[in-house]
């Protein structure tokens, strides 16, 4: 008879167990994933001598109190970068697959408008090689620059963020 199993989705983003250790905080995730998150790792509470609360308000939000009273939120992914070599570069890959997406929107948008790059970079007061890393999907537009470039192509941000 064949044994069935069963796994928790997301196992991988859900922080089950922390707690402060000497040098920083050790977190266990839901699929056995477990390391260590250095307090110099925290800007936030990097000058605290020891830790004096920990919280998981959830399992994707790590709540660390420094003895001074200063809070680092951290969350899911931060942490796994800790706890596991391989997310780092998944995380990286999912970036780039992500800004290429919005590159290709983008240059679509413009291309049916029929702007130009330089036409479309002066209407929305970005410089024309931003926009040009922006559709090859090799920069992360600032929100700002987003909101200009929806507005001079007249359409909602929506549609730039959103496939």
């Amino acid at each position: 008879m064949a044994q069935l199993a069963v796994h928790v989705a997301d196992a991988h983003r859900m922080m089950t167990h922390a707690r402060a250790v000497p040098g920083g905080i050790e977190v266990t995730y839901a699929d056995g994933a477990a390391g260590l998150v250095p307090l110099a790792a925290l800007p936030e509470v990097r000058g605290d001598v020891a830790v004096s609360t920990i919280e998981l308000p959830n399992p994707y939000l790590l709540i660390v109190r420094g003895a001074s009273g200063k809070v680092a939120e951290m969350p899911w992914d931060f942490v796994r970068h800790f706890c596991d070599a391989s997310h780092r570069p998944k995380a990286e890959r999912s970036a780039v697959r992500g800004r290429q997406a919005m590159g290709y929107r983008l240059r679509t948008m413009r291309e049916e408008a029929g702007f130009t790059q330089d036409r479309l970079a002066r209407a929305a007061k970005v410089g024309r090689v931003t926009l040009l890393r922006i559709e090859r999907g090799e920069q992360s537009p600032r929100f700002a620059t987003l909101a200009a470039i929806a507005k001079a192509l007249k359409r909602p941000l929506r549609d730039l963020l959103v496939s």
